[in-house]
């Protein structure tokens, strides 16, 4: 085993550490939580960390017979947690995006996970959670957009993580306020993975970390293996959560 195998390993420990003691500080005092599921990578190490500390039940969204309806179903039972679902209708997206309220103009996408993220919360609220917990800033802060790999060969390693650095304070601005907004009216929303702790600890792994052998995110994807994540399910390619649950196709469709 070469040095670098060995740092890597125990890089990826020290982020399974401190992503579980973030979720465990996120349901301090809590006896239920729910967890923003799409069965990727970011909300399955999310619930995986969770289930240690309490009684989870995984929350999904979608459109009938997007990727995310089956895709949840077999991540939630790898994972052993209960699995609440809330299909996404056109009547159901009218009715989120009345409720729209946002200081600046939504795009598309923002439209997109606003009616996602408040059907999630809304399902969960009737479930008897009171706090919701959501896997944002896992892209931000470990390399997960393709475009930090495209960087990367492009330009460099110093401009790969100025990219990164700007997208998280941006999810500060956006993001947040967007899913925030749209979980506010039923649940508590909390973000595990924005703990100042995970940040410092992000940026101060090597990039050849992050992205590596062309993997993204592989860091993380090691560590989730480490808290309890199935390998095939930690290794599985992203896909972004509105277009995985089918909801800005359909969005597209009808023209909202």
């Amino acid at each position: 085993m070469t040095e670098s195998v060995v740092d890597f390993e125990v890089a990826a420990k020290e982020v399974a550490a401190a992503i579980d003691d973030s979720v465990g500080k996120a349901v301090e005092g809590q006896e239920r939580v729910a967890v923003a599921f799409s069965g990727g990578l970011d909300s399955s190490v999310v619930a995986a960390c969770a289930k240690k500390h309490a009684d989870v039940l995984a929350c999904t969204a979608y459109v009938k017979g997007a990727g995310d309806e089956a895709k949840s179903r077999r991540a939630a039972a790898s994972l052993g947690v209960d699995l609440a679902e809330a299909e996404v209708t056109a009547e159901v997206a009218a009715a989120a995006l009345k409720s729209i309220s946002l200081p600046f103009e939504p795009t598309l996408m923002d439209r997109s996970l606003w009616c996602l993220y408040s059907a999630v919360a809304r399902r969960a609220h009737g479930s008897g959670a009171r706090v919701l917990l959501l896997g944002q800033l896992a892209d931000e802060l470990f390399g997960g957009y393709a475009k930090y790999a495209e960087e990367l060969s492009a330009i460099g390693d110093q401009s790969a993580r100025r990219m990164m650095r700007a997208d998280y304070l941006e999810y500060a601005v956006r993001g947040r306020v967007r899913d925030f907004g749209a979980c506010s009216p039923w649940v508590e929303p909390r973000l595990p993975l924005g703990a100042k702790e995970l940040e410092d600890l992000a940026a101060s792994l090597p990039t050849s970390y992050l992205i590596r052998d062309g993997v993204r995110k592989a860091v993380l994807r090691r560590a989730a293996v480490i808290v309890g994540v199935p390998e095939e399910q930690a290794m599985a390619p992203k896909k972004a959560a509105q277009y995985s649950s089918g909801v800005q196709k359909l969005l597209s469709a009808l023209r909202f």
